[in-house]
């Protein structure tokens, strides 16, 4: 599974870390919810990708069978840890981290601080800059 870091350098050929992530690809079959709704937002927003451009990036994993749910005990647990993560922003990250720690999928990530709270919180985390 990829994180939002990486899935957006694989599918954006202009990311200075395409070659890296997107050798990562094929192994995503599945991804978080998270994820996907990230990535779109990026595609659009920073990389100013059309909405049926950046739907079409995001079109393998556009069915259920593809994406991986945030649970109602994933967020429980993710606020139940937040003071102990320090976590703001990056709640994401915890949300992406214990979705995968629950259906037991490792995480490939560009971004060091989604790799150490993935760490803790369980997950197996690969960092691909490491």
């Amino acid at each position: 599974m990829m994180d939002t870091s990486a899935l957006v350098a694989a599918l954006v050929r202009t990311h200075e870390h395409h070659s890296r992530a997107r050798a990562e690809l094929p192994a995503a079959v599945s991804l978080p919810v998270i994820v996907v709704a990230e990535t779109y937002s990026i595609l659009r927003r920073v990389f100013g990708q059309s909405a049926r451009v950046a739907a079409g990036l995001l079109a393998p994993w556009s069915h259920p069978d593809a994406l991986i749910p945030t649970s109602p005990t994933v967020m429980a647990t993710a606020l139940g840890r937040a003071v102990e993560l320090d976590l703001a922003g990056n709640i994401h990250d915890a949300l992406i981290a214990l979705a995968c720690v629950e259906s037991d999928v490792p995480i490939v990530t560009l971004d060091s601080r989604q790799h150490q709270i993935a760490l803790a919180l369980g997950a197996r985390s690969t960092y691909l800059l490491a």
